[in-house]
């Protein structure tokens, strides 16, 4: 017997006036229907406003997502996301979905911003050109030291940079 089992997900980030961003997240499965809504303020990347909905075979966890999901409410991303997140919508008591859904929400909004960078470096050919485009995204954003396996210490990116 062949089990066939499709899911579709998809993440969207939509830039509105007044310094909002709005990121819908959407999963549909065979056995799942949901979606997530979140504003997000500019510049600080504050979670503004935030909706949920679970629409088949809701988990007993997530029965209350459209309330559980205001807890997010007021939180920016950035460092510790991950445990405020986990810490509000995650555990025993929490919905899983809905704090999957808030992290990769968040991950679209920094891909929002950094895709432009990404576009212009893999349009370049010289591999010193794009080193040296990299080397200064580093010391313009020292956060992304040791964030990554291109930032570690020992990476070529790295090496010249003496952080």
């Amino acid at each position: 017997m062949t089990l066939r089992f499709l899911r579709n997900k998809v993440v969207e980030v939509e830039t509105h006036s007044e310094g909002i961003l709005v990121v819908s997240w959407q999963l549909t499965d065979d056995l799942q229907k949901a979606e997530v809504n979140l504003l997000f303020q500019l510049p600080q990347l504050e979670i503004l406003e935030a909706k949920a909905s679970i629409d088949r075979f809701v988990p007993q966890s997530c029965q209350s997502a459209s309330e559980l999901i205001k807890k997010v409410e007021g939180i920016s991303v950035g460092s510790g996301m991950r445990k405020i997140v986990a810490g509000l919508l995650g555990g025993p008591d929490g919905c899983s979905l809905l704090e999957e859904a808030v992290l990769e929400s968040a991950n679209a909004v920094i891909l929002n911003f950094t895709r432009p960078g990404i576009e212009i470096a893999e349009s370049m050919t010289d591999d010193d050109e794009k080193l040296k485009l990299f080397q200064e995204m580093v010391k313009s954003s020292p956060r992304l030291v040791r964030s990554c396996i291109s930032f570690q210490d020992d990476s070529p990116i790295m090496k010249e940079l003496n952080l």
